[in-house]
């Protein structure tokens, strides 16, 4: 076997490998939709379903046009004297318009193909569809004729050239108008396609961003918090076995209520209340008196819906970074309704902010988390000077919690 046997028999191998798709995922060019979607993520199903209710929607236009084109004549012709019959305005119409049906698919194709807008190719695509132009009008010309001199009564195929001549005289500007129509919804209607399917996938692209922020944000608290829990329970064992005991109950209890909410991106706050609760109790446990948390919550704000785990790193942040080396301080926690608004402030006497501070990854991901949840309708600040505290503020939208909201899983 020769080589050039060899390369002509692996080209014709219908078994040979094929490029593989492209991941549903994928960011899809605009040349890859069409009037009935991306057809590479439809279903054939689906993608059947389209077709067929597009060909009722198209042929449905034609015989409403068609409708309104022998209303439109009949009228004239009473009104000039020579009344024409509905019975042969009918069918003119219906094989004028059906025409234009049966043409639309061709159209489509080639606006998909050679598009005008958007293309790297422009000049040549501006021309390939002015040629589609005219042989619209010559092919929709020659239908209408060809009908008609099948069908009309005292009509003979001989006549067909004058027929057709006077189709393309009488109807050319008219296709030319049917014709950029057909053109510009196709393109209205994949362009609507693109930025409705990438508005999705920016929804779900940020969704996902959203939930790998609060699985990091578990990832840190869990570890360092556990360590420096367990730390301290096996120190007071030796010293303090009530006390142990109280720091071990608090810590069971906080690691069960973590488990309630995995995946939520919002919770009541009085779930994230009682979260908080079990936090302050084992902090409280470790550093005794010297730490003091006040917490306030108006009653009408128990039930709204809070992002999952926004005050306990807020918290933290106080103890950590407010007046961790200070060895002692305070913190108050305020909940306040105000209008259409849920308001918390989370306030610490600690050592405040230092020049060049800069965000960990507690603040940094709760910006980031409240910025997808509510957009713009949200505010969140963080003021504080050496020596004066800081003092977060951060504003949503009240939404009251759904009944399945607060079910435990």
């Amino acid at each position: 076997m020769t080589a050039s046997s060899v390369r002509t028999a692996t080209k014709r191998n219908p078994f040979a490998t094929r490029p593989a798709p492209l991941a549903s995922d994928s960011i899809a060019q605009t040349g890859e939709y069409t009037i009935f979607g991306l057809a590479r993520s439809v279903d054939e199903s689906v993608m059947r379903d389209r077709r067929i209710g597009f060909t009722l929607i198209l042929f449905g236009v034609a015989t409403l046009i068609a409708v309104l084109y022998t209303a439109e004549r009949y009228a004239y012709s009473r009104f000039v004297g020579e009344a024409i019959s509905i019975r042969k305005l009918v069918p003119a119409e219906l094989i004028f318009t059906y025409a234009w049906a049966l043409l639309t698919p061709p159209v489509m194709f080639v606006a998909k193909r050679f598009p005008v807008w958007g293309a790297s190719q422009r000049l040549r695509n501006w021309g390939v569809q002015v040629a589609a132009l005219a042989a619209f009008v010559v092919v929709h010309a020659a239908l209408c004729s060809l009908v008609m001199a099948a069908v009309a009564p005292g009509t003979a195929f001989r006549e067909f050239p004058t027929l057709f001549g006077n189709t393309v005289l009488s109807w050319t500007v008219v296709d030319a108008i049917v014709f950029c129509a057909l053109v510009t919804v196709h393109h209205a209607v994949v362009y609507y396609r693109v930025s409705k399917d990438r508005a999705l996938r920016t929804s779900q692209l940020e969704a996902r961003l959203a939930q790998t922020q609060l699985h990091m944000l578990r990832m840190q608290l869990q570890p360092h918090f556990l360590f420096n829990t367990l730390h301290s329970i096996s120190a007071l064992m030796h010293k303090d076995v009530r006390r142990a005991d109280s720091m071990i109950a608090a810590l069971s209890d906080l690691l069960r209520m973590s488990l309630q909410n995995i995946g939520a991106q919002e919770v009541p706050l009085q779930s994230e209340l009682d979260f908080l609760q079990r936090y302050v109790e084992i902090m409280s446990l470790r550093f005794g008196d010297r730490l003091r948390v006040s917490i306030d919550v108006d009653p009408e704000t128990r039930d709204a819906r809070v992002p999952n785990l926004f005050l306990q790193p807020l918290v933290e942040n106080s103890f950590r970074h407010g007046f961790g080396d200070l060895g002692q301080g305070s913190v108050v926690i305020a909940v306040r309704r105000e209008g259409d608004m849920l308001v918390c402030d989370v306030k610490d006497d600690g050592r405040g902010l230092r020049s060049g501070h800069k965000e960990g990854l507690g603040l940094a991901s709760t910006r980031q988390r409240l910025a997808h949840l509510y957009g713009d309708q949200h505010t969140f600040s963080l003021r504080g000077a050496p020596g004066q505290g800081v003092h977060v503020t951060m504003a949503i939208p009240f939404q009251p919690s759904e009944p399945d909201l607060t079910a435990a899983d």
